[in-house]
């Protein structure tokens, strides 16, 4: 009885520690790479590069990633449901585009280029191949 106690508690452990395994934290995202991290460093971003931020602006821009945020998780759940990647794709850049748009408004000609480049920059680590791509 004793030995069968043993054999059934190892299996057990044996089992769980590759489904520790499996997945990893996250439903296997890299870290840091939720839209709440994504938009978290790039207002991060924007207000580290623009030091004449007035807090007016400071105040709008708060508003508008936050706005942002709800809205994209919003739109992640729903892309969830469709299965064309196009479609899904042409959603991301407009919510993108009307982001970019808002925080035009907001910006003066100066800072606006900084943001830009913020974005630029970010689109390129986008695009990027992942180590562990075969791409």
């Amino acid at each position: 009885m004793d030995t069968l106690i043993r054999i059934i508690l190892g299996t057990t452990l044996f089992m769980l520690s590759f489904q520790s395994l499996a997945q990893p934290p996250g439903g296997g995202r890299r870290a840091g790479s939720g839209p709440e991290e994504m938009i978290a460093r790039e207002k991060q971003a924007l207000f580290t590069k623009v030091e004449d931020l007035s807090d007016d602006q400071k105040l709008l821009l708060e508003g508008i990633y936050n706005e942002f945020e709800v809205t994209l998780k919003e739109t992640f759940e729903e892309m969830r449901q469709t299965p064309d990647r196009e479609k899904r794709r042409e959603k991301m850049q407009a919510l993108s585009r009307e982001k970019d748009d808002l925080i035009k408004d907001v910006l003066n000609d100066g800072q606006y280029k900084v943001y830009e480049s913020i974005s630029a920059s970010r689109r390129s680590r986008r695009e990027e191949p992942k180590p562990d791509d075969p791409s």
